[in-house]
């Protein structure tokens, strides 16, 4: 199961970089604009957002009914593969052109956006089990980066083929949809006994729950310490989860900001001609994937285990790459120092946010995932109109984020350590787990 989880994270990155890659090929091919290509994939992106939330709902659902993530998973599979089948299908016939095409691959988009946004919450749901500080969630990064690399090395495979990469991610979609059926058909033979698992603890709950009501009808109810804490604790959790919304979505528009803005900033001095500009956007794109992968594989489990020194090394080094990046000085080396900033740290405040719950595990995962993905969406229309303005008020943007991003990092820190205190306090049979 290991392995499909990561397959599908793979082809959310892969599928994403392999995209952004062709669009000049769709462009040419299709007879439209930038602005017109844009219009489906943006469409694909905000669908992606409402759609998290009702996966994260119904995963929650299906762990409280002890029913196997892979029947969730093989749908999501399923759909995603029928949504790049439309896509490359409507890329291939070399029928459609302008607005049709536009509209083809809008509704293509919107079936995209509906299955591949339950791919992580999934994902961050199985591996979340007995994982306290993001030692398997970090798998999820990984493998959506190993994904980003793969996409633009798939360009170089010596095929006359225009859509290869395309089709290359979807094989890998199918491999992994059926694979993930023949694990759901391991998981019904192995029906009965979920059921009567299920039965049990339906008839344990229910016991208790009269134990309980009987027990506090012939007593005077007082606040007992129990729900004296459990009450902080609820409360800790929500400007918990305020704090750690926003941080996600102050870091991925600072990231798609610096993503798009590369190739402009690079060409602005008319030094680089533009297809010198684009050349070095590449290399920089690929260094940051690499130095990410380096941080998750090897940094993270190394320095999460005190974790006021994690803090401290992402801090420096994100303001470190920070300030070189607007001093336009080593930008390779600036761009390396934020990739691997911004790459460790949603794994830490994932892991904190999903260990503060039992019971919501896929909802906060799917919370994180939208917060993410909207500051992905803006960030490239921030940019590109700031651009437009002034180039030097994107930097002072990349320092005002700066700053909000490490702020938010200090108060994460401060909300979890009374947090975590509180639950390991806690029964387990506590308010806050039910």
């Amino acid at each position: 199961m290991k392995v499909i989880v990561g397959l599908s994270c793979w082809v959310l990155g892969a599928l994403q970089g392999a995209i952004l890659i062709l669009v000049p090929v769709m462009m040419e091919q299709g007879e439209v604009t930038a602005w017109m290509i844009a219009i489906p994939l943006a469409l694909g992106t905000f669908i992606f957002v409402v759609g998290s939330g009702y996966w994260g709902r119904w995963l929650d659902r299906c762990v409280a009914n002890q029913r196997p993530l892979s029947l969730v998973l093989t749908l999501i599979l399923f759909g995603f593969t029928l949504s790049q089948l439309s896509f490359l299908s409507l890329l291939e016939s070399h029928q459609l052109t302008g607005t049709n095409l536009i509209i083809g691959l809008c509704l293509s988009r919107v079936l995209h956006g509906m299955f591949c946004s339950g791919v992580i919450p999934t994902a961050q749901l199985w591996l979340s089990q007995k994982d306290k500080q993001g030692e398997k969630l970090i798998w999820v990064t990984i493998s959506t980066n190993m994904g980003r690399v793969t996409a633009p090395l798939l360009t170089f495979v010596p095929l006359d083929v225009t859509y290869f990469s395309l089709w290359f991610v979807l094989f890998i979609t199918l491999s992994a949809c059926i694979s993930c059926c023949f694990i759901m058909c391991y998981h019904r033979n192995n029906k009965q006994f979920n059921l009567l698992s299920s039965l049990k603890y339906r008839l344990k709950d229910d016991y208790e729950a009269a134990t309980f009501s009987t027990t506090t009808s012939n007593t005077t109810p007082t606040a007992s310490p129990t729900t004296v804490t459990t009450r902080v604790t609820t409360n800790t959790i929500a400007r918990l989860g305020s704090t750690i919304m926003m941080t996600a979505f102050f870091i991925t528009l600072f990231s798609s900001q610096l993503q798009f803005s590369l190739g402009p900033i690079l060409s602005a001095n008319g030094v680089l001609t533009a297809l010198q500009a684009s050349a070095m956007t590449a290399k920089l794109l690929l260094s940051a994937s690499i130095s990410a992968l380096f941080s998750l594989f090897v940094l993270y489990k190394l320095l999460i285990r005190s974790t006021p020194v994690f803090l401290s090394f992402i801090t420096l080094s994100f303001v470190l790459g920070t300030v070189l990046l607007i001093l336009d000085i080593q930008l390779m080396l600036s761009v390396i120092l934020i990739s691997s900033a911004l790459a460790m740290a949603p794994v830490w405040y994932t892991a904190t946010a999903m260990g503060s719950t039992e019971t919501r595990k896929a909802r906060v995962s799917a919370s994180i995932s939208q917060a993410h993905t909207l500051g992905n969406a803006f960030g490239a229309l921030l940019a590109g109109l700031l651009l437009t303005w002034n180039s030097d008020y994107l930097f002072l943007g990349f320092v005002i984020l700066m700053v909000l991003i490490v702020l938010g990092w200090l108060r994460l820190y401060r909300q979890s350590t009374p947090l975590n205190n509180a639950v390991e306090n806690l029964p387990r049979q506590s308010v806050i787990e039910k």
